[in-house]
């Protein structure tokens, strides 16, 4: 498969002819996956030129490398990025056998490996995911444990593993813990320690297993012993190999445990059960309790990153630090944990990871398009907060049965694991994100990897390895590439829109239930045409600090007023009144009024009531956004959002590529009318190459888990023929 975005370092010129016609054109050659050079066409032959012209003629074909470098390659003064595979250390994989698997990824594009962690947290044989953890180390420590053999071989498959990507001269990542799990060893020693619900039963989220309470001493005693030990036997002897620790896998909800109503009470003056009060309380004061409760849960592992990452940057200066969250919760929620917290309030060391796969859930649920709906909201807000914070992201992609649902009535193909690498850094990217690195998830691991897979699959392993691998070069070039016109920044701006979904709102239920986790509060599934039509559109909590001033238009999800901080509605009012526009619920948008003097109209078969600006939802904001209603809404995404007419897929579209991905049934014919020309392919549901394309006016039609993907063709085709004239004689 050619790699669809070449890079400009890797150019060939063909054989150059001179002829009547003299431009240079620059073109996308599949057989060699590299820009090169078209030959000029003939009319005529050669004629004798002397030196003089010849010098000429090279000056005029080495001007194009002489101009802009291409955004899609990192220059040296640039960042490394990483693409790779997730690999599992196996203690019965020798070192040879690790040497030859590593060397094999290596080769195949990949610039990374990033070790598999061990899920759940304990320490048992035969694992299908081994890796380091607390309950490993004390078994390791014990040589009367029971599984003391089993650690052993763990910490030295690990070692192994590492050792083998310093041979092959590639990065490794080493996770060291999973969720905030101490293994049952441990929990037994410690039965008060543990994480608790709010009946008092020990947590446990999912089934994924109990952990311990991050405000337990002797949490904080024994994981700062076990960070010291992983720093003497792993980081420092292989500072060479690691970039960066994972700190823990998926840790999510919060803890209603003793330890952490204490904090709870010395902050706020009262204690988990009283966030109802006495009957004398006021309602007012009544649901103040319920949200600071909410927020100290959704807070809740922000705080387990803060103090972790903090703890290994006393241990370690200088290292990076990581925690693999769970997409899952994330897309669904943006709270517990509170995703722009997680940028916002950790310290310099720390960088955020998510899953990120198409489907992040059993293998046997199908993909869906709320589930697409909610990636693509969550990976450009990832990308928003990374560029407003200062804070790299890496993100994991899918290329094995879970991720791609092979267990399903519609399983995914080769072309979903593709297509999930190449949206998520041009998502990513789009908003002006650090986007460190992309790891598809899993080379090896047992019962769902690449290889290792009992069940069929739709895709053959050899097929689906050597075309993710391809890719890997190509995602490095999109993380490397500038960002197409960000919402923050001074240059122009393609109109940003922020999704403002008040914090609040989540917290109240939560406070209310006295939840340790909860699902979906706002309908970001529904909010399709907010994230398909390649708007810069994002999730933000609040507005302070955000350049209003580069936005196009404003989307609160808020009942009332209730739900806002008082700088947020004078920000609002302040948008409005300078033309911003804004589409909310009549209960908040009736307080902004004042804002905007104008006239109340019935609009769109009675779905909105506008003045002015001001856009009220009558039926619910995510009926107006939801991809069925083309004919009547139309005209309203054109007027609010400046989008023209919708089509079927999810596209993106910045200043230097255009990706369409088409998950639906049915074909899609598109239209695509590009502000620049651009080059490159249509790709079948197995991700060849099947059709070239090149225009800024193109039709074409996209099957079933089709993609296309075209990079901007340099517009410098210098005409020659005036100058070859004057030194070549008819």
């Amino acid at each position: 498969m050619p790699t669809p975005l070449p890079g400009r370092s890797c150019r060939r010129l063909t054989e150059v002819k001179i002829y009547k016609y003299y431009y240079i054109e620059p073109v996308m050659n599949p057989s060699v996956s590299t820009w090169g050079w078209s030959r000029w066409r003939t009319s005529r032959k050669v004629r004798r030129a002397s030196p003089g012209t010849w010098l000429v003629v090279g000056l005029l074909t080495l001007l194009p490398l002489l101009g802009p470098a291409s955004p899609a390659v990192a220059t040296s003064t640039s960042p490394t990025v990483y693409a790779g595979w997730a690999v599992e250390a196996y203690p019965e994989l020798s070192a040879a056998e690790m040497e030859a698997m590593v060397r094999r990824i290596a080769a195949a594009g990949a610039n990374i490996i990033w070790i598999g962690h061990n899920n759940p947290g304990e320490v048992e044989p035969d694992k299908a995911e081994p890796g380091l953890s607390y309950a490993v180390y004390e078994a390791y420590r014990d040589v009367n444990h029971p599984h003391h053999a089993t650690a052993v071989a763990i910490i030295q498959a690990l070692h192994r593993m590492l050792a083998a990507c310093r041979k092959v001269g590639i990065r490794a990542v080493l996770p060291v813990g999973y969720q905030i799990q101490m293994g049952q060893t441990w929990n037994q020693r410690h039965l008060n320690d543990l994480r608790r619900d709010a009946q008092g039963q020990p947590l446990d989220i999912y089934g994924g297993g109990v952990s311990a309470s991050i405000y337990a001493p002797s949490y904080r005693r024994d994981i700062e012993e076990y960070y010291r030990w992983v720093d003497a036997e792993f980081v420092r002897p292989y500072a060479d190999v690691l970039l960066m620790l994972n700190l823990a896998d998926e840790p999510i909800g919060g803890d209603y445990s003793a330890h952490a109503e204490a904090v709870f009470s010395q902050r706020y003056g009262f204690g988990f059960a009283d966030q109802e009060g006495s009957p004398s309380i006021s309602e007012q004061a009544r649901l103040s309790r319920r949200r600071l409760l909410g927020e100290f849960q959704s807070r809740y592992i922000v705080e387990y990153a803060i103090y972790s990452a903090e703890l290994w940057r006393d241990i370690h200066p200088g290292l990076p630090v990581t925690i693999s969250f769970d997409g899952a919760q994330a897309r669904q929620t943006f709270t517990l944990p509170d995703v722009e917290a997680l940028f916002r309030d950790t310290p310099p060391n720390f960088q955020v990871t998510f899953d990120a796969y198409p489907d992040d859930g059993p293998p046997h649920i199908p993909v869906s398009e709320s589930d697409l709906i909610e990636l693509f909201l969550l990976a450009r807000s990832v990308g928003l907060y990374s560029a407003r914070y200062d804070k790299p992201v890496w993100l994991w992609a899918a290329a094995n049965s879970w991720g791609l649902s092979q267990a399903s009535p519609d399983p995914g193909t080769i072309s979903d694991a593709v297509a999930n690498g190449l949206y998520l850094s041009l998502l990513v990217r789009q908003m002006g994100g650090h986007l460190q690195g992309i790891v598809y998830w899993n080379y090896n691991v047992k019962g769902q990897g690449l290889y290792n897979e009992p069940r069929p699959t739709t895709y053959r392993p050899e097929a689906m390895f050597d075309r993710v691998s391809a890719i890997l070069p190509t995602l490095r070039r999109l993380m490397a590439a500038s960002p197409s016109s960000p919402c923050l920044g001074s240059g122009p701006a393609q109109g940003c829109v922020l999704v403002l979904a008040p914090p609040a709102r989540s917290h109240e239920p939560i406070g209310a239930a006295r939840e340790a986790v909860i699902r979906k509060v706002q309908p970001y599934g529904r909010l399709a045409i907010l994230v398909k039509e390649g708007l810069n559109a994002a999730v933000v909590s609040a507005l302070d600090g955000w350049p209003l001033h580069r936005v196009r238009a404003i989307v609160v999800l808020a009942p009332s007023i209730d739900y806002l901080s008082v700088s947020d509605l004078n920000l609002l009012e302040g948008f409005l009144a300078h033309g911003g526009k804004m589409v909310t619920s009549p209960g908040v948008g009736m307080a902004l009024v004042g804002a905007v003097p104008a006239e109340p109209r019935l609009v769109y078969e009675g779905l909105v009531e506008r003045r002015g600006p001001l856009y009220l939802a009558q039926k619910g904001i995510a009926v107006l956004f939801e991809d069925k209603r083309h004919d009547l809404l139309s005209p309203f995404w054109q007027e609010v959002l400046g989008l023209p007419l919708p089509q079927a897929g999810y596209r993106i579209l910045t200043d230097r590529f255009v990706f369409h991905y088409h998950l639906g049934p049915e074909p899609a014919a598109l239209s695509l009318a590009l502000p620049f020309e651009a080059a490159g392919y249509r790709y079948d549901d197995q991700a060849r190459a099947v059709e070239r394309l090149r225009g800024s006016n193109l039709t074409v039609t996209l099957h079933r888990r089709e993609y296309l993907f075209l990079q901007r063709v340099p517009s410098f085709r210098p005409y020659v023929g005036p100058l070859l004239h004057r030194v070549w004689p008819r």
